[in-house]
């Protein structure tokens, strides 16, 4: 209620222990002049604030009239009611809101903005850079050379500028290149990404076609949990029983309508992939503890660093080289000698992202304990007035 929602707000922060810090955040959503009525303004924010909070986080909307564009004012508690996080507010967290507003009014038959300028505003948003480099490591990752690289690129429709040294690319509709190494740092030189290919060497021949890397992100997850799901207290249960938490998306093997490859489809499959590997390493190894996932991290380091420290020496062997037979000779061991790392790099990648799952569901047990021991409170505090009325 409007009346005590400043009271919950803080009562939220308390229960978490973040009553200090930005209290709150502000946001406003406009409307053409005399394109609404007050009241269709107020529903339309509702469900904005439905959709985009609703489920984590205590917003008041307010519509105000005293102007002649109609318009919503939304404030935003900065601590989640759910899991006591703090709200990031970020360029990616601005473009959805704007793209769910957008949704929304035209539902309601409303103006937007056209997609040029809207773009073209926010041409570095962080969301696109996100989704760019996203694809430049599935360009990397399913690449058996460069031209094939700059080919996939292309296939997600990026426009691809590879002149004096330099790669940059971009995408309609947005009107700026972007130089990928300036953007993402040395390893995505170009002789760094020419390394990575021939390190990396795909498992499977490119594909433009999307369902083949769905099917291999996900034909063996729903197997794996019907197998590992009844083993409680093992990290593979819990990761299993905290999937919506952990923002695991398995919704998206069931859209009907993709019909080709896109930055976006890949960051859902790059996330339900990583899950599903991850799962299957923890099986495969018969690791169940925190202590053994460490100590098996312990082994494949001393595992890997030998083989980084040959593969480095054949790179700069490799410089050395003089005829066109001897390059092909090293770079045939360098991708044999690649073909050992590989894996290992796997397992300690996994490793390092399971211990910070794990960090974050001990943080939500613990969040869930408080909220238990302060409803228990409260019911004991109820009980002893009413006692004391009788």
């Amino acid at each position: 209620m409007p009346d005590t929602a400043l009271q919950e707000m803080k009562n939220t922060k308390k229960q978490f222990f973040k009553a200090t810090g930005i209290q709150c955040f502000h946001g406003v959503q406009s409307f053409v002049k005399g394109e609404v009525t007050p009241e269709q303004a107020h529903e339309i924010g509702i469900k904005l604030a439905e959709e985009l909070w609703g489920d984590k986080f205590q917003v008041v909307v307010s519509t105000h009239l005293n102007t002649d564009n109609l318009h919503n004012h939304f404030v935003l508690n900065s601590v989640s009611f759910l899991d006591g996080k703090r709200f990031c507010n970020t360029k990616k967290d601005y473009a959805i809101m704007r793209k769910t507003s957008d949704k929304l009014c035209e539902e309601y038959g409303l103006n937007v903005l056209k997609q040029e300028e809207k773009y073209n505003k926010y041409a570095t948003s962080s969301l696109y850079k996100e989704l760019m480099k996203d694809s430049i490591d599935y360009a990397i990752a399913n690449a058996k050379d460069y031209n094939e690289f700059i080919k996939i690129l292309q296939d997600l429709d990026y426009i691809v500028t590879d002149k004096n040294n330099t790669l940059s690319i971009r995408r309609e509709p947005y009107k700026r290149n972007t130089r990928i190494e300036r953007q993402f740092g040395n390893n995505y030189s170009k002789e760094n990404i020419y390394k990575r290919i021939l390190e990396t060497q795909p498992e499977h021949p490119y594909s433009s076609d999307p369902y083949l890397l769905i099917h291999r992100a996900y034909k063996k997850y729903d197997e794996i949990k019907e197998r590992y799901y009844k083993n409680k207290c093992t990290i593979s249960w819990l990761i299993f029983h905290y999937e919506k938490l952990l923002g695991i998306n398995v919704e998206i093997v069931s859209k009907p309508n993709i019909t080709k490859m896109t930055p976006e489809l890949i960051q859902a499959i790059k996330k339900m992939d990583e899950f599903s590997k991850q799962v299957r390493f923890v099986c495969k190894n018969n690791i169940n503890t925190e202590q053994e996932l460490l100590d098996y991290q312990k082994l494949t380091y001393e595992k890997i660093n030998p083989l980084k420290s040959e593969r480095e020496n054949l790179w700069k062997k490799l410089k050395r080289a003089k005829t066109d037979k001897e390059k092909e000779s090293i770079e045939n061991q360098i991708v044999e000698i690649s073909k050992k790392i590989t894996p290992l790099a796997e397992e300690i990648k996994h490793c390092n992202n399971i211990k910070l799952r794990l960090e974050r569901i001990k943080q939500f047990e613990l969040h869930q304990k408080i909220e238990e021991e302060r409803k228990q409170s409260e019911k004991e505090q109820n009980k002893k007035k009413k006692d004391r009325v009788r």
